[in-house]
């Protein structure tokens, strides 16, 4: 169980890692393309807002199996 929480832990981390790293690309597209069509804005504010969600999500998810997997 302690080494299954560990693994959990640490996928979650790097899911979370990855998934913000997602949402900085798409906020940087947003604020940084000159010229383009309002779907492609609306797109882009839409998934930067999703996976920086999904990003403290997993964040929240890692943290706790860290502190579970360290207490037992």
């Amino acid at each position: 169980m302690k080494k299954i929480l560990l693994i959990v832990g640490i996928v979650s981390v790097i899911i979370c890692i990855l998934s913000l790293s997602f949402a900085v690309l798409n906020w940087f597209g947003y604020y940084h393309i000159l010229d383009g069509t309002a779907d492609l804005f609306i797109s882009l504010h839409r998934k930067m807002i999703i996976f920086f969600l999904i990003g403290i999500a997993f964040a929240l998810a890692g943290i706790v199996s860290f502190i579970i997997h360290f207490k037992m």
